[in-house]
């Protein structure tokens, strides 16, 4: 695995994790590396919600599936659990402190996973809402990472409006500040070196958004 896969790598979990928040959360213990995990290093800096994390990937000889069943079955961890098409997703709470893993097929039989622990539980920094969030737009995770390629932003929002109104909100809210694409799925938008990829779900009340913004470095 080279050293830009490696800064990449967390954030297809913590994909996952923001849909998932849209719909649930986790309180829990917290795991520690799989038994005969072999660690793969990290080496970039990520926060979520304000809260650094330290990020380690590591591989093991087992099956996505399998692990998760071990892990979800130690005494107090009670994760929750989100099945991903080629793995599965964990999370939870160790007091005040997130964490999360991430759980992927690599061959037959053997896993690569991402483990992401908080190192404290008091945000340094509030998260805030991206100037072109629609008004009532509720901020649930801000996740951030930085390579040296650039940065990367991942926002879950949710809001009252359905599925509909809150889409055409958002198609104003972003050419008004000044970013040019949408289409008709509001898939990518662009302003200078920022890519900003948008994807609006309808929830049981209103609807939910997950945004990523991407910027090149020079």
């Amino acid at each position: 695995m080279t050293g830009a896969a490696r800064h990449r790598a967390p954030m297809s979990g913590c994909l996952a994790l923001a849909m998932g928040m849209l719909w649930n959360h986790a309180a829990s213990a917290q795991p520690g590396m799989p038994p005969g995990a072999v660690d793969l290093g990290w080496g970039g800096p990520v926060r979520v919600n304000g809260v650094r994390m330290d990020v380690r990937l590591f591989e093991v000889r087992q099956s996505p599936g399998d692990l998760a069943d071990s892990l979800a079955r130690q005494p107090g961890l009670d994760p929750w659990l989100l099945a991903l098409p080629d793995g599965v997703m964990l999370s939870g709470l160790r007091g005040d402190r997130p964490w999360l893993m991430q759980l992927r097929q690599s061959r037959p039989g053997a896993t690569q996973g991402v483990l992401a622990v908080g190192l404290a539980g008091k945000a340094e920094g509030r998260a805030l809402p991206a100037a072109w969030a629609p008004p009532g737009a509720k901020l649930l995770l801000d996740v951030r990472t930085q390579d040296e390629r650039g940065w990367v932003v991942q926002q879950v929002y949710v809001h009252d409006a359905d599925a509909v109104a809150f889409s055409r909100s958002l198609h104003a809210g972003l050419s008004a500040q000044g970013w040019r694409g949408g289409g008709g799925g509001l898939m990518a938008w662009r302003q200078a070196r920022r890519v900003l990829q948008l994807v609006v779900v309808a929830r049981r009340q209103g609807s939910g958004l997950l945004a990523i913004e991407t910027e090149a470095g020079e």
